[in-house]
């Protein structure tokens, strides 16, 4: 099977993180969680050599690197060509950036990487559901990382640190899998700076069972990846047979919320486990497939393994969370709903919903 890392566009990419050593050491960053990812180096304001240079040539042209710098926030003159000018230019070649937001930082300038994904309105709503200092947890479907490292943060404040943070505090296991091989360089190019001890695996949600035969999970977050699937139940058994018993998965999905078709329903009908099965497209997403009912949805958890689902939150995606930024160069939400009725689709489906659960396993 060909190595993902190898394909003639991650190449060139994937080299240029790992030689970042040539310009800032591994783990030269302390980093901190507010409404993003903060990263922190007084390395960053170091001038950039010839060997800055030599990596900047990997993935770019020397006028690219003059582009990159306009987007910094610089607070002096001094900080053109500075490492952090470098970074910025390789941060921009790995586009688009999902989720975020990451903002690298130095004494006088910075660099912020607005996400399409305001993804800290996620982890804030699950974040007083979770306790994550000890224990070993799955991120499944974990894109750039994001997540992984708010728990991180999180671990670190539930042992007592004070931010910002150092890896030398860690006090999770965290294992991150997705088969994405873009979304895994901006992981490394982001760890690279914390040097935090996660565990990134380029598998998908049906490696789960194989990969923990001999130690399972105490939780696992799998976050906006059961609408991709087409055998939901599979993928839920995944989840199910990698916890250990009594663990909990924490579980976003969009839902088919019956009471915005309620009209249209007799009442003897809106009660029941309904299911919305997708034709060819969902807000232009043809990768889902079924959008679930909460009740539905209960009842898929509780057949593949789960007791006790707990409905956290049932929220709306709005252009607030998601949006198109400079950081991305496909579509968004806007261009996903209806221009003359943004309760629907573009196909004509109920706008975007989201159920937040949090299932344990019997």
């Amino acid at each position: 099977m060909p190595n993902p890392l190898e394909s003639k566009h991650i190449a060139p990419l994937y080299r240029a993180i790992t030689e970042l050593d040539k310009i800032v050491p591994k783990g030269c960053a302390s980093f901190s969680y507010e409404n993003g990812v903060q990263i922190s180096s007084e390395l960053f304001d170091k001038p950039l050599d010839s060997r800055g240079l030599e990596l900047c040539t990997m993935v770019g042209e020397r006028a690219e690197l003059e582009q990159a710098h306009t987007l910094l926030d610089s607070h002096t003159l001094e900080s053109k060509h500075c490492v952090l000018s470098a970074l910025a230019l390789l941060a921009y070649k790995l586009k688009g950036w999902r989720k975020g937001p990451f903002t690298l930082a130095s004494p006088s300038c910075s660099l912020h990487i607005d996400s399409e994904w305001q993804s800290y309105m996620k982890w804030d709503l699950l974040a007083p559901f979770v306790r994550a200092n000890g224990a070993k947890i799955a991120d499944v479907g974990c894109n750039n990382g994001f997540y992984m490292l708010a728990m991180s943060a999180k671990a670190l404040q539930e042992a007592g640190e004070s931010a910002p943070y150092s890896s030398k505090g860690a006090c999770a296991r965290i294992y991150g899998f997705d088969p994405s091989a873009l979304f895994y360089c901006q992981f490394a190019f982001i760890n690279h700076f914390v040097n935090l001890p996660i565990a990134y695996e380029l598998l998908g949600v049906q490696d789960l069972p194989s990969f923990t035969k001999k130690e399972k999970f105490d939780v696992i977050f799998c976050l906006g990846v059961l609408y991709h699937r087409s055998d939901v139940f599979a993928c839920l058994r995944s989840l199910a047979q990698s916890l250990d018993k009594g663990g909990v998965a924490f579980i976003d999905t969009l839902i088919f919320d019956i009471n915005d078709v309620a009209s249209a329903l007799d009442s003897s009908v809106s009660g029941l486990p309904l299911v919305l099965s997708v034709r060819q497209s969902y807000a232009k997403m043809s990768n889902v497939y079924l959008l679930p009912s909460l009740s539905a949805l209960e009842g898929w958890c509780e057949r593949c393994g789960f007791e006790s689902v707990e409905v956290l939150a049932i929220m709306p995606t709005t252009t607030e969370e998601q949006r198109k930024t400079r950081w991305i160069d496909s579509l968004s939400l806007e261009n996903f709903l209806d221009p003359n009725d943004s309760s629907k689709t573009i196909e004509g489906y109920p706008a975007p919903k989201r159920a937040y659960i949090k299932a344990r396993r019997k």
